[in-house]
């Protein structure tokens, strides 16, 4: 995170002489990046990761049993924390990257969001089968819708200003 800040007090200039939208478009990427971590740790450190579908196809790493810290879930904010959180926070992470791809072309950018978001949502949907793994949970799509509107916000009332 430290050279990232440094890269771009060092590189600002250059980076708004060339593209002016290229500096909103590496924070959009920083930001993903930051927030798909974010998800993948509350997942390891809170939640148990033997069911994974990676790990029927790589072996688990012995430090993931380690992991899990106990929390209590039978309280709301807890159970959000630890079952909705991750699957919002992957969902924002990506609707981050389709939106510094398409950062100027609003209708491929609308196009890819939808896409995206119909796609999550039928798989978390998809759950419902046993043939699939995973629990289907309700308030993993709210996650979705609210943190889909929360990106959305953000845009119009902060980034929209700049490059417009």
């Amino acid at each position: 995170m430290v050279l990232y800040f440094a890269f771009m007090e060092q590189n600002s200039e250059k980076i708004n002489a060339v593209n002016p939208t290229l500096k909103i478009k590496l924070n959009y990427c920083f930001a993903a990046i930051t927030f798909f971590i974010c998800g993948v740790l509350i997942y390891a450190l809170f939640r148990n990761t033997d069911n994974l579908v990676i790990f029927k196809i790589f072996s688990k790493p012995a430090f993931l049993n380690s992991l899990p810290i106990s929390v209590r879930t039978d309280f709301v904010f807890n159970y959000l924390f630890v079952f909705n959180l991750p699957h919002g926070l992957w969902c924002l992470s990506g609707l981050l990257v389709i939106r510094a791809i398409f950062l100027e072309n609003i209708k491929w950018r609308t196009i890819y969001c939808v896409i995206f978001l119909v796609i999550i949502s039928a798989l978390e949907i998809s759950q419902i089968s046993e043939n699939r793994n995973g629990t289907f949970d309700l308030l993993d799509l709210a996650s979705y819708g609210f943190f889909a509107f929360v990106e959305s916000m953000i845009y119009n009332n902060f980034i929209k200003r700049r490059i417009l």
